[in-house]
């Protein structure tokens, strides 16, 4: 590297190269250095994180998370081009993107404090709070009944010492959970730039996904929910704005909120998108195989992107319309989630979380274990139980809220609160609404079928059997 910095022969761009390549080893060796005097220094508090974290994780997989930040291999050559875009690629979605949606949530709750909307603005801040206390409700009844010790297995002691730590787990981790979602973001990167190969993507990647998912899901959806439930009611400090005559501070307020509107759907979209793929474990009981379904992604897509449109849309118009009985809808879609992962012999942890997200769009079918900790692992039957199951069960109760509106439309029962004023567009308005979402939730069914049949039943094929059955398809072998 030296030799390529002094050569006078080397081009400028080498040259370049070669002391960015420099900076960025040494870089690298300092923060793995104070990552390792700040272990030291603290070991009391590191022992108590790792009894937690022993008790919520696979020690093989926390074992493996502490060799890949400790160790520092020989650079691989060749593949530079590659590892820089996954380096860019995950800065932008796992840093600045999430610098960027933790900031609009606090903009809009800025917006509603600034106008003396209290409820508004608590309820944008109590989202963000409410992914992190379901996913630390979960893993705290998973740490404390987990039987993983000895052999047969069995249940740590549940002592006063252990209870008052997932306490502390209970209630603070979700304060903690989008500053760690970033934390594993930036370890993430940093380990890409100092290793300089993807062995730290492979092993993190999926499973941080999993763990930003609820992130994705529990805050991202509420938050579309409530900003374009506002948006629709066209409300201020119990007031509704007057669009003929909008000032610029309604003016900034509509932009933020519309702003938001749209990070929470592409937070939604994208992760129902990344955390629903493929996941061939070799330990699985129904193996995986990504090559049988060259279309998986594009299916994939198609489905996610119409069924989060249909359902998160659909939510915000029950609240202006339905109001008080949308709570009654979620519920029921919860209680249906429970069910359908309670007959496929779901844990009581994964039931809690999966029953909760699965409300925006199905999930958790192709798992074999929820980020890196939980064991999941469906055989193909229980995954196409759970896929099916859950995209109908919950897209008939929807339609069920939309019949509720076109009901309470047509005998001139809606309720007064809304931004259209005069009563023939309002009428107008949402029976075209209801006709659109029910359009686009007839279309995210069909897709799930095609979804099912083209892309994710093929991957619990065995390539082999799939193509013997097709060579005996050919008509030369028939004949």
């Amino acid at each position: 590297m030296a030799d390529d910095m002094e050569d006078p022969s080397s081009s400028p761009f080498q040259r370049l190269k070669a002391k960015a390549r420099e900076k960025v080893s040494k870089i690298g060796d300092d923060v793995s250095r104070e990552f390792k005097e700040e272990l030291r220094d603290n070991k009391k508090h590191v022992k108590n994180a790792e009894d937690v974290a022993s008790d919520l994780v696979d020690p093989e997989t926390l074992d493996r998370l502490k060799e890949i930040i400790l160790e520092k291999p020989e650079i691989e050559q060749g593949c530079e081009c590659k590892l820089w875009f996954h380096i860019i690629k995950k800065t932008i979605t796992y840093i600045i993107m999430k610098f960027i949606d933790i900031g609009t949530d606090f903009g809009a709750a800025y917006q509603h404090f600034k106008r003396g909307d209290l409820k508004y603005g608590f309820l944008t801040l109590f989202f963000v709070y409410l992914p992190g206390f379901v996913l630390s409700v979960g893993f705290t009844y998973w740490g404390l009944t987990a039987e993983r010790k000895g052999d047969p297995p069995q249940r740590k002691e549940i002592t006063c010492q252990r209870i008052s730590k997932y306490i502390g787990v209970l209630f603070l981790f979700p304060f903690l959970y989008p500053i760690l979602q970033i934390v594993l973001g930036f370890l993430l990167v940093a380990l890409l730039l100092r290793r300089r190969d993807q062995v730290a993507l492979k092993f993190m990647g999926h499973d941080l996904k999993q763990f930003k998912s609820l992130e994705g899901f529990l805050e991202s959806g509420p938050q579309f929910a409530l900003q374009s439930y506002i948006l629709m009611i066209g409300q201020k400090k119990d007031t509704n704005l007057d669009f003929n005559n909008i000032t610029e501070d309604d003016a900034e307020r509509l932009a933020i909120l519309s702003f938001s509107v749209l990070c929470s759907f592409m937070s939604l979209v994208k992760t129902a998108y990344q955390v629903n793929v493929p996941d061939p474990d070799p330990r699985r009981q129904d193996k995986q195989h990504k090559e049988n379904a060259p279309c998986f992604k594009f299916t994939l897509f198609l489905f996610k992107f119409t069924c989060v449109l249909f359902r998160i849309l659909s939510l915000s118009f029950f609240f202006v319309y339905l109001r008080q009985w949308t709570m009654l809808l979620i519920f029921t879609a919860f209680v249906s989630n429970v069910i359908i992962l309670f007959c496929v012999g779901a844990s009581i942890t994964i039931i809690i979380i999966l029953g909760a997200i699965s409300i925006f769009v199905p999930n958790g079918y192709l798992l074999y274990n929820f980020a890196g900790t939980i064991h999941v692992d469906l055989t193909r039957r229980e995954s196409k139980i759970l896929f099916l199951t859950s995209t109908f069960v919950v897209n008939f109760i929807w339609f069920a809220g939309i019949v509720g509106v076109i009901v309470l439309a047509e005998t001139s029962r809606l309720p007064d609160e809304h931004i259209i004023a005069d009563q023939s567009t309002q009428y107008k308005f949402v029976m075209g609404m209801d006709i659109s979402l029910m359009v686009v939730g007839i279309l995210s069914s069909i897709l799930a079928l095609v979804h099912w049949f083209t892309a994710i039943a093929p991957l619990f094929e065995d390539p082999e059997d799939a193509i013997s059955l097709q060579i005996q398809s050919t008509p030369m072998f028939q004949h």
